[in-house]
């Protein structure tokens, strides 16, 4: 049944106040989209930025660490960040932080710059040994702040003028990138071992193991200097094609290869405990380590030799070389006919006049009995790498020079002892 009533429409918004309206009234759908379409971007950045951030975090946050600095002979000074004058060093220190300063004035003064695997820790990764006339300044030295980071520990050093050799990491420890900077160049270095000499002329790289890539900022060119080659650049020519270095006449003088491929190990001792040699990993180089632990007052002797067979007679110079590391001798000095040495180096060669002479150093750091006699041989201090370098022993040994070398053999001997040994070279150029 009608009432008579009609049902009303919706108003209408009239034409004129619509088109006045905000875009998102007249179509909320648009709007619903919009904010939809952000929201799942916003989700999907987040979703793989905050994983790429915290691997990015982990991977290469850095943090700075000490270095330290121990020196082996005579007084070093070191100039703290930002210091204007120097601190006399004479005992180790491993506070040397970025900024710092070593210089070695000239003398006989060394010192072994380390950078050891974690802040607390008596593993170096690797070291940096200066000789006098030395300036190095650290420029660099980072850590990751995550074990989790594969990324390797980071070093930058600013070599000024002097000679320094650098030793880098073990292949089973994190990587250790080291750069050093000159006023000529700049070098990057891989695992191995190098020699640098800085002169305000020109930089001078050696390298005995591994790779070194030499890069010249003026030129923009880049060499990459081999095992048993060097190289020089100057400020204004680019670096020159790498030539051999000087000639080494001792095999696997580094300890790289296996020791039975290249040195024979022998022993002395007379019904009593026997002194052993082994090659073991220590402060970033592979090292031959003499040890004897046994009866006290007994003569023991254990060492490596290697035949050389080489003539020498076209040389004019001939040196050894070889870095030593005292750790304990019980027996004072070198004993008391001046023989037994915690550690020795001793060459066999044949003389201009057909005659077999030896020629031998020792060290020692346990002052003798009164009355014993030190021939051939120097006291050094303990615990710290000792670089040893021979005076030229064709001029040494002027009146018997040498013809052909005939062997060569590191030794420790006396009564319980431990010594190491590292970087043997006979140079003849």
């Amino acid at each position: 049944m009608s009432t008579g009533l009609s049902p009303q429409a919706p108003p209408q918004v009239p034409r004129w106040e619509e088109s006045h309206l905000p875009r998102w009234r007249r179509h909320p759908e648009r709007l619903a989209w919009a904010v939809l379409l952000i929201s799942f971007a916003t989700f999907v950045i987040l979703a793989v930025a905050i994983p790429w951030s915290i691997r990015y975090t982990v991977r290469y946050a850095m943090v700075a660490q000490d270095g330290r600095l121990d020196p082996t002979r005579g007084t070093v000074l070191l100039y703290p960040p930002r210091a204007e004058e120097p601190i006399a060093i004479t005992e180790p220190r491993d506070d040397i932080s970025e900024g710092s300063r070593i210089v070695l004035s000239d003398g006989a003064t060394q010192a072994v710059f380390g950078v050891a695997e974690m802040p607390d820790s008596s593993v170096l990764m690797g070291s940096v040994h200066l000789y006098s006339g030395t300036s190095l300044e650290v420029l660099r030295i980072r850590r990751p702040r995550f074990a989790a980071s594969p990324e390797p520990y980071h070093v930058r050093l600013r070599l000024d003028e002097g000679r320094a050799r650098v030793f880098t990491n073990s292949p089973d420890q994190r990587a250790l990138l080291i750069e050093i900077e000159t006023p000529h160049a700049i070098a990057t270095l891989g695992e191995g071992s190098y020699n640098f000499s800085v002169t305000p002329d020109r930089t001078e790289v050696t390298v005995r193991s591994g790779a070194a890539e030499l890069y010249h900022p003026g030129s923009g060119q880049t060499v990459v200097v081999e095992p048993g080659l060097r190289t020089w650049v100057s400020g204004d020519q680019p670096p020159q094609t790498p030539v051999s270095a000087e000639q080494d006449l001792i095999r696997n003088g580094t300890f790289s290869e296996p020791l039975l491929d290249t040195w024979e190990i022998y022993t002395e001792a007379q019904d009593v405990t026997p002194g052993t040699v082994e090659i073991v990993e220590q402060d970033g180089r592979r090292v031959a380590r003499f040890l004897r632990q046994g009866e006290e007052n007994v003569h023991t002797e254990v060492g490596i030799r290697q035949r050389i067979d080489k003539d020498v007679n076209v040389h004019d110079f001939l040196s050894v070389r070889l870095d030593v590391k005292l750790i304990r001798q019980s027996l004072p000095g070198a004993g008391y006919l001046s023989s037994e040495y915690p550690l020795r180096v001793e060459i066999a060669y044949t003389d201009i006049y057909g005659k077999d002479l030896t020629w031998g150093h020792g060290f020692y750091y346990r002052e003798p009995e009164p009355g014993w006699p030190i021939i051939g041989g120097e006291r050094i201090p303990p615990f710290v790498w000792y670089s040893y370098e021979s005076p030229n022993l064709m001029a040494e040994l002027a009146e018997t020079r040498p013809a052909r070398i005939n062997s060569i053999r590191i030794y420790a001997s006396g009564w319980n002892y431990e010594s190491m040994a590292s970087e043997i070279s006979l140079v003849a150029r």
